[in-house]
């Protein structure tokens, strides 16, 4: 964590002392955006969930080319919310994701934007597979690559979400339990943790700051 916050700092050092000239092109200044983004969500324990959310981010763009710049890219927040058949929710989280982030400028204030980010994610899950005592709660690591058509401040194009997520809770150990009252000794057996992964795609439209 210390780590994602000192690279955060130099980011915004960078952001200070970059982009001092000028730059008339909209696409190719730093700045702050903001996505909103409907799509499908499928999961081990539940399918073709649709849902929506939105994603906050900063992109800092290095160079001095015209057509194509390379950058750093921060997530600050992400939310989703995916509801299925049968009451089926998912809903997934996370915060300070870090990536790498490219502009292609086809014409001033017309080009191609495409991304990807990485970070911790937390994803709670509830369906006919997990009973009302035992819903699916966990983490992992994400994959966030996405492509964009972006027009002066606004954009639209494809976000896509691939993780494997582990439930927090118990292992699959089974302990032996003394009862003092009894002098008896019991097999305890813990509830298993469950695994799956997750795979998500959005249509995007945000606008940039």
């Amino acid at each position: 964590m210390i780590k994602i916050f000192t690279l955060l700092a130099i980011c915004m050092c960078i952001e200070a002392n970059a982009q001092e000239d000028a730059v008339e092109s909209k696409l190719i200044k730093n700045g702050m955006y903001v996505d909103s983004f409907v799509g499908i969500a499928t999961t081990d324990y539940s399918d073709r969930n649709i849902g929506y959310g939105l994603k906050l981010e900063h992109m800092w763009y290095f160079g001095e080319s015209n057509i194509w710049r390379p950058g750093l890219k921060t997530v600050w927040l992400r939310g989703a919310a995916y509801i299925g058949d049968n009451h089926e929710r998912i809903i997934q989280g996370s915060i300070l994701n870090i990536g790498f982030s490219n502009i292609i400028e086809f014409k001033q204030n017309l080009g191609l934007e495409a991304n990807i980010n990485l970070g911790y994610n937390i994803v709670y899950i509830e369906n006919e597979f997990t009973h009302s005592d035992d819903y699916f709660t966990g983490g992992g690591m994400m994959i966030n690559p996405e492509v964009k058509i972006r027009y002066k401040i606004f954009a639209v194009g494809l976000d896509f979400v691939f993780t494997n997520i582990t439930e927090y809770g118990y292992t699959e150990d089974n302990n032996l339990y003394y009862n003092t009252t009894s002098g008896h000794y019991y097999n305890v057996y813990n509830s298993p943790i469950k695994k799956t992964g997750l795979t998500a795609i959005n249509f995007t439209i945000g606008v940039k700051f």
